[in-house]
């Protein structure tokens, strides 16, 4: 099981790279944030820093939940969170499962830990984890929060995936209840919906990352692995990142901070993100693509430049910080603003 569970992660590394290079990212182009002829900030004295929770973040760009649990896994993890460390960015794992199975894959997640030893870090696994998994897996790498991910279509797309979702919603509360850290519940590219916001909600999650559809897409994945191909009619499914990030916007108000993420590319993403309500902008195959294809130094500079890029923008919407980059007007147009109406969502 070991074994099929490192060929899997491997095989998911190598075709979402396939799958980023075929990527034309254009997620948020609905939308815009108004500029501020009258601004009056110093750029220097800009602060992108936000909270999640209790969780204070120097910025509000996190490197999320990629890999781990094998060779080529240890190698990631390690260069990310050099990068983590020098740039202070909050970083997630892959899932750990696999280490909770075979000690051997463990080190591919302490790894995190021993390069980054104060680092803000996040462990992560499936909502079909016990309460004694999680604290295993918050203790393996001294983590920070613990994220649950939501993978109904990754999983039900893949042969050896599962096939009963019964009690997600409790056992996400009840691991809640007995962790002493604070749990992100994620999606894993395909959006939540407000709905599904607010029972995140009512049942005490209190950060939610909603990794909507844009980015890495595991329909099309197991798509790839799965010959001949299956899924191509079901690829498009899921809810595009900003509206997911509306839709769970408005439907937590102020009883959760939200991270966006799917499909983000550049600052301008992150900016709009951070002005729609996000308390953070996270990346992960993007990253992962940059990392493979230009090397670690490039993946840095281009991470200085996506915050720099939020500071630009920042500057032209008359913003000193994010809470007032929050209150500057949001333009919506096209696609989106149709999804909303339909929705009977207005911001």
């Amino acid at each position: 099981m070991a074994n099929k569970r490192k060929l899997r992660k491997k095989e998911h590394l190598k075709y979402s790279m396939l799958q980023e290079r075929k990527s034309k990212r254009n997620t948020f182009k609905d939308v815009t944030i108004l500029h501020n002829c009258l601004s009056e900030v110093t750029f220097d004295d800009i602060d992108i820093s936000t909270n999640l929770l209790s969780i204070k973040l120097k910025s509000p760009i996190i490197i999320n939940a990629i890999t781990g649990g094998m060779k080529e896994g240890k190698i990631v993890n390690r260069e990310l969170s050099k990068i983590a460390k020098k740039l202070g960015l909050a970083m997630a794992v892959g899932s750990q499962r696999i280490a909770l199975d075979d000690s051997s894959a463990v080190s591919s997640f302490k790894i995190v830990r021993e390069v980054n030893p104060d680092g803000i870090i996040f462990a992560n696994l499936g909502a079909d984890a016990t309460v004694e998994e999680a604290i295993k897996a918050i203790e393996m790498i001294e983590a920070n929060a613990l994220q649950i991910h939501l993978n109904v279509p990754q999983e039900i797309m893949m042969k050896e995936g599962r096939r009963s979702f019964a009690g997600t919603l409790a056992n996400i509360s009840e691991i809640i209840d007995n962790i002493n850290v604070p749990v992100i519940v994620k999606e894993v590219g395909f959006g939540i919906a407000k709905e599904e916001a607010f029972a995140l909600v009512e049942s005490g999650v209190k950060i939610i990352d909603v990794s909507g559809t844009g980015g890495t897409n595991f329909i099309a994945i197991e798509d790839m692995r799965d010959k001949p191909k299956t899924f191509n009619n079901l690829v498009n499914w899921g809810i595009p990142t900003p509206i997911s990030l509306i839709e769970s916007v408005n439907a937590v108000d102020n009883r959760a901070d939200i991270i966006s993420s799917g499909g983000l590319k550049n600052g301008l993403d992150a900016a709009k993100s951070l002005a729609l309500g996000a308390k953070a902008a996270a990346f992960a195959g993007y990253f992962l693509s940059i990392l493979f294809k230009e090397g670690p130094s490039s993946l840095e500079k281009h991470i200085l430049q996506i915050e720099q890029d939020i500071m630009y923008v920042m500057a032209m919407a008359g913003a000193n910080n994010l809470d007032e980059l929050r209150k500057r007007p949001v333009i919506i147009q096209g696609k989106l603003y149709n999804w909303l109406k339909s929705r009977g969502i207005m911001i």
